[in-house]
């Protein structure tokens, strides 16, 4: 029976990869035909068709990126070789600025403001575009600081405020944030609005406007998740979760939970025991636990994270009612699926929960120490302490005042 299948099987595989030759085929011969197409027109006509382009990459067209770099390619090319009245049309020479900025070749751009006559357009902004990409922010403020971007056409006004706003992110975010927010409303759905509403994400973040961060958050993942450059706004957002103090503040985390179903399974996993670690390291067990639920109804059984949040689990509820369950629990972690730091966390937080299991009720009669060890100074020194030796500390801090405290409540 098998020797019938693995020839029907072989001929199926044949068709698969046919028809994909067959696809591929076609997607380089339209490539070469759009690109002949786009020798024959003007620069500004050109900047449209890479616009549209770049419209798919922020929708998640791969293809559509590969596409893009053809065409800044093939731009690259032709304007260089373009005579000098050819930009004597004011939307041919924003054109270059465009293509400069949607990383186009800046020699383009460097070439074009040698020639005689200049290019018909405010050669601050040619100049100054040319000092974003370069690196040179002091310089490019300079020449566009009397440049109103609402006063350029939108398919170059935005481009200006996105790239204007970049050097204010760090010292003037209130700034930056305002030219981000025109970059959105001149160029929207496009992929200028969607590097704005990465970068205003962070930029709420870095100000505290809580309510800004959640709503650009949805706002970005109902328009983009599928840009290619989603995993830079994920980077970002879990910069922001961690400077916002969500798991510092119970009603801070509560008004995660909208945000956070925006996201798809593995991201929002994630996200939940991101928040439960940095909630421990803070010692506020309450929103760690809340964190460490979430995480585990979208955990898979038999992965490294299944058996992390076992740990993270056990350490939101080190008391004495709950020693026999958290043993069991921790005996059943798979250690081979954990890190070296994963399991220096497992031995920490064993460490705690011994402390509570053996530690016995001093007799009645007994004077002195009974802790001798915790009368030691602590070292002047803790450079060698690691994210989880803090941790344990934290954890046997918040034990002894629980066995402190039931020692008042026996008495």
């Amino acid at each position: 029976m098998n020797g019938c299948i693995w020839p029907r099987q072989v001929r199926r595989l044949t068709r698969i990869a046919s028809a994909a030759a067959a696809i591929l085929g076609a997607v380089v011969v339209f490539a070469d035909q759009a690109m002949a197409n786009q020798a024959t027109k003007e620069p500004f006509e050109m900047v449209r068709a890479l616009q549209s382009a770049q419209e798919q990459v922020a929708s998640g067209n791969d293809s559509a990126a590969a596409m893009q770099r053809a065409l800044l390619a093939k731009m690259d090319e032709i304007f260089l070789q373009l005579p000098p009245d050819a930009w004597q049309d004011p939307r041919n020479a924003r054109a270059s600025v465009i293509h400069l900025l949607s990383g186009g070749n800046p020699e383009v751009v460097r070439h074009l403001l040698t020639l005689t006559p200049a290019p018909v357009i405010d050669l601050n902004l040619m100049e100054a575009s040319l000092a974003y990409v370069e690196g040179r922010e002091e310089d490019m403020l300079t020449r566009l600081a009397d440049v109103d971007p609402l006063t350029l056409p939108p398919s170059l006004g935005g481009h200006i405020a996105l790239v204007k706003a970049v050097p204010y992110i760090q010292t003037d975010p209130v700034r930056a944030m305002e030219l981000l927010q025109i970059a959105s409303l001149l160029m929207p759905g496009t992929l200028v609005e969607e590097a704005a509403l990465r970068r205003e994400v962070l930029v709420a973040g870095l100000v505290g406007d809580i309510e800004r961060f959640r709503t650009l958050s949805i706002r970005y993942l109902r328009r983009y998740r599928a840009s290619v450059y989603s995993g830079d706004f994920r980077r970002r957002f879990a910069i922001a979760l961690d400077t916002l103090g969500f798991v510092e503040d119970q009603d801070k985390f509560d008004l995660l939970y909208g945000v956070l179903e925006e996201f798809e399974d593995d991201s929002r996993r994630g996200l939940y025991m991101r928040l439960a670690r940095s909630a421990l390291l803070g010692g506020n067990l309450q929103i760690a636990s809340k964190a460490t639920d979430q995480a585990q109804m979208l955990a898979v059984a038999g992965t490294a994270e299944y058996e992390l949040l076992k740990i993270y689990q056990v350490a939101t509820r080190l008391n004495r009612e709950a020693v026999k369950p958290n043993r069991d629990l921790l005996w059943s972690v798979n250690k081979a699926a954990l890190t070296p730091e994963d399991l220096d966390f497992l031995y920490a937080v064993n460490t705690v929960l011994n402390s509570i299991r053996h530690f016995p009720d001093p007799p009645d009669n007994f004077i002195g120490a009974f802790n001798s060890g915790g009368t030691l100074e602590t070292p002047a020194e803790r450079e060698w302490l690691t994210a989880d030796m803090e941790l344990a500390e934290l954890l046997l801090r918040r034990t002894e005042t629980m066995l402190a405290h039931a020692g008042d409540v026996k008495k």
